[in-house]
């Protein structure tokens, strides 16, 4: 199927038309000045500078600038890299194409394909697994890049700029917002802008860790009771692994319950960020304490046969706002 453009919602303006001139004259007719190494200096300064950490745009937004690499001479390093001359694509505003997905597609291909983010890709298809991407979807590909974003009741233009460190002018532009602030149930474009590192991790079930190495004894769901026989619906995953097997916090979070019971033996349970929460049971000791924040390479105890268990196991739950979760749909 072809790709097909689709303009975005009609409240948005269509962009004025820049020309771009460029010099004809070969490069190899220009002969290296002083001007030449000057400009090769202040290239190279300008690149070191960029590469340190952003800060937050000022309120005037006025240092800014323009380059022409038609009048920057070069003759190419020793790796043969040199600097092109290229057209300045259509200044056509925001749209977006339609790409229908093949097999062995994935999200950061085709975003790599269409020069956008893995995050303009997710928000604006609205995906949040980007693992159950399906043949034969049809995925929105904007034409540049940036996120989508749901205003909340108390946002403004200014206190969106600030959240995502981009400029208040470029979200009334991309969005012809005018000088008003944005409504609520109204998704805005925040051109450039990148979802935060731990809601692409979660998005792309990059969030969490194998607590151990090892195999899986009992699946999460129901099963025949060990002891019983009886059908019992079981809240985690089963891992067996020797006795003894370090176990590792499966994301950064704080320990919220360290302790022992007849059914879990010693276990550890750990808050995590966004309502999550994971839970390690039948270890044979446990080495953190509650308030103890740890990361994913903390050891937390290790691998027992406590409590209500046939043999030696990590029994692993994960929960989300109170409920259980299937293990394997959030593991990397």
């Amino acid at each position: 199927m072809g790709p097909e453009r689709g303009r975005m919602a009609s409240g948005m303006r269509a962009k004025r038309r820049r020309s771009i001139e460029r010099l004809d004259a070969p490069a190899a007719a220009i002969k290296p000045s002083w001007a030449y190494w000057s400009a090769l200096c202040l290239v190279a300064a300008f690149s070191i500078l960029g590469s340190g950490p952003g800060s937050p745009p000022p309120d005037e937004p006025t240092n800014m600038g323009a380059v022409d690499f038609s009048g920057i001479v070069t003759q190419g390093d020793e790796s043969g890299i040199e600097l092109q001359l290229e057209s300045a694509p259509p200044d056509e505003g925001l749209f977006y194409t339609v790409y229908k997905v093949k097999r062995g597609d994935t999200v950061s291909h085709i975003a790599e394909a269409y020069g956008v983010s893995v995050d303009s890709i997710v928000t604006f298809n609205r995906i949040t697994n980007t693992r159950a991407l399906s043949i034969g979807k049809l995925l929105k590909i904007p034409s540049m890049n940036g996120i989508l974003y749901d205003p909340r009741q108390s946002d403004t233009v200014a206190s969106i700029a600030k959240a995502h460190n981009i400029s208040e002018d470029r979200i009334r532009e991309a969005n012809g917002l005018g000088d008003g602030d944005p409504s609520p149930g109204v998704a805005l474009f925040l051109p450039d802008a990148r979802l935060s590192n731990l809601a692409l991790r979660e998005i792309n079930g990059d969030l969490f860790r194998w607590p151990i190495r090892g195999w899986i004894t009992s699946w999460y769901g129901w099963r025949n009771d060990p002891f019983t026989g009886s059908r019992s619906f079981h809240t985690g995953i089963d891992i067996g692994a020797a006795h003894g097997t370090a176990i590792y916090a499966a994301m950064e979070g704080v320990v919220s319950s360290v302790g022992f019971n007849t059914v879990s033996g010693n276990y550890v349970v750990i808050n995590h960020h966004s309502g999550y929460t994971t839970l390690y049971a039948h270890l044979s000791s446990t080495s953190v304490r509650a308030g103890q924040r740890v990361t994913q390479q903390s050891v937390i105890g290790r691998v027992g046969n406590t409590g209500y268990s046939t043999g030696p196991h990590l029994h692993f739950t994960v929960s989300r706002h109170g409920r259980t979760i299937n293990p394997m749909t959030v593991l990397n």
